[in-house]
């Protein structure tokens, strides 16, 4: 709710509900714990926070509207219990500080990270390098501090930082300039063979695309059934295509992925952009 989350960008903290009557503020995870059971039995999440969540981490989370904010930890679990908290029945109760929490705008925010978004988890790790050394970049551009170091042993090449559905979202970009459609509602997590059709803005005709990243091999063969009524475009971020070549099977090399990323730079999201540069800056 809008208040609560009002609540929370004034007084720089970050949680979740599962108040309990009668227990004051407290740091004390035990004290809290034994009341709590009492009266919800359990809460694995408010656990999770005290086990997880420490100084110096980086948090997203996002607002009522769907606008995203980047926080700085400044401080671990505690139960915060306030009267503007009660008086207004605002619920968050099991909280963490923060050092800031950063307005993101929506191309700034990795795919990795909307895509962890979801509705059944209040909170939750966020895997990938890529995630983190990008979110560290981030934090240290919006507060204008430099107080992450970013790794840069991962970072081989602006592939290497891309993730899955920033790589989708470039190949999909790519494709538009070639004259082909996007269908939206075909981009679904269980299609299995591909992650998109297209449809020609020349001749109307027809194509699935499918892409990988990191060591997952593309078997042309694996899609030699599809190729009589549809155009197949391939594209694996380490170029690890095996199988035998077909005429309607085109696997996309890195170099005009990474020509269309100088050429098109305008045009691309913040996210993708500024690890373009963050690559640049390490490589020299």
């Amino acid at each position: 709710m809008k208040n609560t989350f009002d609540y929370c960008l004034r007084e720089n903290l970050l949680g979740v509900g599962w108040r309990v009557p009668g227990l004051q503020s407290t740091k004390n995870w035990n004290d809290y714990y034994k009341e709590a059971i009492k009266t919800h039995g359990k809460v694995n999440v408010c656990k999770y926070i005290n086990k997880w969540v420490e100084e110096y981490d980086l948090v997203w989370t996002r607002d009522q509207n769907g606008k995203y904010y980047l926080a700085k930890v400044e401080s671990g679990w505690e139960y915060l219990n306030t009267k503007e908290a009660k008086d207004k029945d605002i619920d968050i109760a099991n909280v963490f500080r923060c050092e800031n929490i950063l307005p993101v705008e929506i191309d700034e925010v990795p795919g990795k990270v909307i895509a962890s978004f979801r509705a059944k988890r209040s909170i939750q790790k966020v895997t990938g390098f890529q995630t983190l050394e990008y979110s560290k970049f981030l934090w240290n551009k919006l507060s204008g501090k430099d107080t992450y170091d970013i790794n840069s042993t991962k970072i081989k090449d602006v592939f290497s930082m891309l993730d899955d559905e920033e790589t989708e979202d470039l190949i999909f970009l790519y494709l538009q300039t070639k004259d082909w459609f996007i269908v939206p509602n075909s981009r679904k997590g269980d299609t299995m063979k591909y992650e998109f059709y297209l449809i020609s803005k020349i001749d109307h005709s027809k194509a699935l695309v499918q892409v990988k990243t990191g060591n997952s091999i593309l078997n042309r063969e694996e899609y030699l059934d599809l190729d009589n009524q549809h155009l197949v475009y391939l594209f694996q971020s380490n170029e690890k295509y095996v199988g035998k070549q077909s005429n309607n099977i085109v696997c996309l090399s890195r170099d005009e992925i990474r020509s269309f990323i100088e050429e098109s730079f305008p045009i691309l999201p913040k996210a993708i952009k500024f690890k373009y540069n963050l690559v640049k800056s390490i490589k020299g």
